[in-house]
């Protein structure tokens, strides 16, 4: 297996990160009995059960302390239909998440030098700062 292989859980430090960051979670595609579907991500901290609907996202408690099997049971109750993730699909929900991240972060850090190195050789912008240096001063 060679570099960049599909093979072997490579993948490159987005990868193994997003490895690291999925310990512990547990993932459903979950179809709710109207149609609709969502996807529910579980992680267990400190004896407490913490949901989130998108892998990214802030987890909070579950509704009246219940487990993953207890919140999936009761989904299957209501008519909805779950089925499990695996670990390597956790992986590359998680890997293209932080991809998207990344090139996210890039545009904003690019597009807020490119208008900060505007406003600093923009006349009126020049003027305003000269003006609040005089006032400090004074």
């Amino acid at each position: 297996m060679g570099r960049g292989s599909s093979k072997g859980g490579g993948g490159g430090a987005l990868a193994a990160e997003a490895r690291e960051r999925v310990k512990g979670v547990t993932g459903y595609s979950i179809t709710r009995a109207d149609g609709g579907n969502m996807e529910m991500f579980f992680r267990e901290s400190g004896g407490e059960t913490y949901y989130s609907n998108d892998i990214g996202e802030l987890p909070t408690p579950t509704p009246n302390g219940w487990t993953a099997a207890e919140m999936i049971a009761r989904i299957e109750q209501n008519g909805g239909t779950a089925t499990k993730y695996t670990k390597a699909q956790l992986v590359k929900k998680e890997t293209e998440r932080l991809e998207a991240r990344r090139q996210t972060d890039e545009l904003l850090n690019r597009e807020y030098a490119r208008n900060r190195h505007a406003d600093a050789n923009n006349k009126a912008y020049r003027n305003t700062r000269r003006s609040q240096r005089i006032a400090r001063r004074s």
